[in-house]
């Protein structure tokens, strides 16, 4: 028995063995397959997707590889000066306004004004002959509908000296400005605008606008609107390289920046398309830009105290019966008769008025007061309606309280500046160096040779003398400039009434005075004046 035991011991002993060395042998076996290298798969190679750098040369590429539109390229050698001196509105022209069909009696007129004659002498010919014959006026001074000239005094006559109510007689026109078209309708002899933002004002007209009849087909389109696209990105002005139907090749300054880019024709005007920055640039481009629409922010700020002042109509004080030289003395005057409760006050004789419509105070300006008037409304300092009682508040400037011999002068304005380094940057010109405005083709090279120095909220002070062979300064503000060139070319000041002009307008009654100063505000102030907390100290 004990035997069979052990015998059947043996077995299950051997059994197991076995089995064990089979279970090993089979792991080995699975294991090496599962350890063996799979077959090699090789993955596509990796393609690197282009930037947004490299993607917009590509696409200025294809743009430059089209052929580019003809321009104007007459205008273009002019423009600067053509916008300096005529107000309008900045467009692109793609091609050239041609006069194709003018009648054959009406030709030699045009060709006198446009080419060959004087056009002051020319024009006022013109409207002696043909004035009471609208139609016939049209067709020798509009070019395709448009008020467009290349030779820049006539530019600024046809600014200047055009009014709807000349060339229409019919109750409605349409006038095109850059990208927008709006209704004028004449009321009581002239026009007034139906729409727009200046709705119910009188419809003035710009170099550049577009005017027809409506229903009347002039053809296509000439002009690409730049409007406000440069501001939008910040930059100091667009240089156009390459023009065609859909797009426009161009370059960005963005203070010393300059950056190629790709700009959209969308509905008749610029937009945004792509630029390339260096990677290395970028952040002072990004600089640049913040800077430019800081400043631009309070430019607008600027210029809406100045729209106040030209909407109420100040005067210019200066008496309309004088003994001698008494500009500056009516202020005076109407700063008693505000605070004694006056609706009129009088000076040698006559009677002005202390309100005015809406009962708006109606408060005599020289041309320093319009630039100090001007920041005060910045900074919310101003006199009060009559509803609102008679007094002056004060907000978060005041040049009553400042150190200033006299707030009421040009030169000491001047001389402030000299003495607040921190609030105001000071150029003067040297007296070598200015050039008279009755040589304009030399001022307006010089002016567009230093337009650098020259933008948007600077004060500009002018000497010279005037008829009485006295010297007299006058300062008004630069408003705006022509982005394609970056020429300063609207101004605001009082010399009559409030106004926003050309340097042509601003000047034609001071001929022999030259620029001899500029203040610049700097950023910082100009933002603590205009209590905007954005700033960067």
């Amino acid at each position: 028995m004990r035997v069979l035991r052990f015998t059947l011991l043996c077995v299950a002993v051997s059994l197991a063995m076995t089995s064990a060395t089979l279970g090993v042998s089979h792991w080995l076996r699975c294991g090496a397959r599962r350890a063996a290298p799979a077959r090699a798969v090789h993955a596509p190679p990796r393609v690197r997707q282009p930037g947004p750098a490299e993607l917009c040369r590509s696409r200025r590429a294809a743009v430059l590889s089209q052929p580019a539109l003809p321009g104007a390229p007459g205008l273009e050698t002019v423009r600067a000066e053509l916008l300096a001196r005529a107000k309008g509105e900045p467009v692109l022209f793609f091609d050239t306004p041609l006069a194709s069909h003018v009648r054959s009696d009406l030709a030699p007129w045009r060709d006198r004004l446009f080419r060959v004659g004087v056009p002051w002498q020319v024009i006022g010919e013109v409207f002696s002959r043909f004035g009471r014959y609208p139609t016939e006026l049209r067709e020798i001074l509009l070019t395709e509908g448009y008020i467009y000239a290349e030779k820049p005094d006539l530019a600024a006559l046809l600014a200047s000296g055009l009014s709807l109510s000349r060339l229409f007689t019919e109750r409605e026109v349409d006038v095109t400005r850059g990208a927008h078209t709006w209704r004028a309708l004449r009321k009581r002899g002239d026009y007034v605008w139906a729409d727009g933002p200046e709705a119910g004002q009188p419809a003035k007209i710009w170099l550049f606008d577009r005017i027809a009849l409506p229903g009347e087909t002039l053809g296509p389109s000439k002009h690409i609107a730049v409007g406000d696209l440069h501001k939008r990105l910040g930059a100091t002005r667009i240089d156009i390289e390459h023009v065609t139907r859909d797009a426009v090749v161009a370059t960005l300054e963005y203070g010393e920046h300059r950056v190629p880019a790709l700009l959209s024709v969308e509905r008749g005007q610029l937009e945004f398309g792509c630029e390339v920055i260096a990677p290395e640039a970028r952040e002072s481009v990004e600089a640049a830009r913040n800077i430019a629409q800081r400043r631009q922010k309070v430019v607008d700020r600027l210029r809406a105290a100045i729209s106040e002042q030209v909407t109420e109509g100040l005067p210019f004080d200066e008496p309309r019966t004088e003994e001698g030289q008494q500009d500056g003395r009516l202020r005076q005057q109407w700063r008693d008769a505000y605070f004694l409760g006056r609706s009129v006050f009088e000076f040698n004789g006559d009677q002005y008025r202390v309100f005015g419509p809406g009962g708006v105070p109606r408060i005599p300006q020289v041309c320093v007061d319009f630039i100090t008037d001007t920041w005060e409304r910045m900074a919310d300092t101003r006199w009060t309606k009559r509803s609102a009682g008679r007094h002056r508040h004060v907000g978060r400037l005041d040049f009553d309280t400042l150190s200033i011999e006299n707030r009421r002068s040009v030169d000491r304005l001047i001389d402030f500046a000299v003495e607040h380094p921190d609030w105001f940057e000071l150029t003067l010109v040297p007296e070598s160096e200015r050039v008279a405005f009755a040589n304009r083709g030399a001022f307006f090279r010089r002016l567009l040779e230093r337009r650098a120095e020259f933008r948007p909220g600077d004060v500009v002070a002018i000497l010279g003398p005037r008829d009485d062979d006295r010297l007299h300064y006058h300062s008004f503000f630069i408003i705006e400039s022509d982005p394609l060139t970056a020429m300063p070319t609207l101004v605001a000041g009082n010399a009559g009434r409030p106004r926003i002009r050309s340097w042509e307008g601003e000047m034609q009654n001071a001929p022999r005075r030259s620029i001899v100063a500029r203040i610049r505000p700097r950023l910082e102030w100009l933002e603590q004046v205009a209590g905007i907390e954005a700033a960067r100290w």
